[in-house]
């Protein structure tokens, strides 16, 4: 399961969840942000496959939500917000194309809009009461992004912890993601963890 991974964030923790025999729920998230899957994706999903063919449950969320705000990670500028039919447009295929990998029948996919289209603004005070502006603050792009002097949103900001919550939400032992994710994944941990959920 290492084959092919740049990292795994707490490798013992890892080897002591696959050794139990517990079937655990295998988490991969996608902003639909552009119609068509590509190449960067090819690699998790096969990540993902590999856990599913050893057994595991094998969860394909599709961020048709969080999609709206826009991941503010590797980006210098503030990214364009997407409407509810661009990001509807961009993930009409989404499923046909993962299925070139994955087992897709036996995939439990969800959307992020699910739990965040019943939530209202007690949510957005109860995650955001767990957190600090510092630890949000943190985010390499955000420290470039100040020192340029260039704008950060709020919702840039809550965007990890949303992203978090999505682990929550879906009871994810495992989450895969690019390097490109790290801080988006390590704060998922934590958002877990303020759950009372183990991450």
């Amino acid at each position: 399961l290492t084959k092919g991974t740049d990292e795994v964030i707490l490798k013992k923790h890892l080897e002591e969840k696959l050794k139990s025999g517990a079937k655990l729920r295998v988490k991969f998230g996608i902003d639909p942000t552009v119609p068509d899957l590509h190449l960067g994706h090819a690699i998790p999903l096969l990540k993902l496959k590999q856990f599913q063919d050893l057994g595991h449950q094998a969860i394909l969320l599709v961020g048709d939500f969080t999609a709206m705000i826009g991941d503010p990670s590797g980006r210098v500028n503030a990214r364009k917000p997407l409407t509810k039919n661009e990001v509807q447009k961009n993930m009409a295929d989404y499923i046909r194309q993962a299925a070139k990998i994955l087992d897709i029948k036996k995939v439990e996919i969800r959307y992020n809009s699910e739990w965040y289209a019943r939530e209202g603004m007690d949510f957005v005070v109860k995650i955001t009461s767990r957190f600090t502006y510092a630890q949000l603050i943190e985010r390499e792009e955000f420290q470039r992004r100040i020192e340029a002097k260039a704008d950060i949103s709020l919702l840039e900001l809550i965007y990890p912890l949303l992203q978090g919550y999505d682990s929550v939400e879906l009871k994810a032992d495992v989450e895969i993601g690019g390097t490109d994710q790290k801080f988006n994944l390590l704060m998922g941990r934590k958002v877990q963890q303020r759950f009372n959920q183990p991450e």
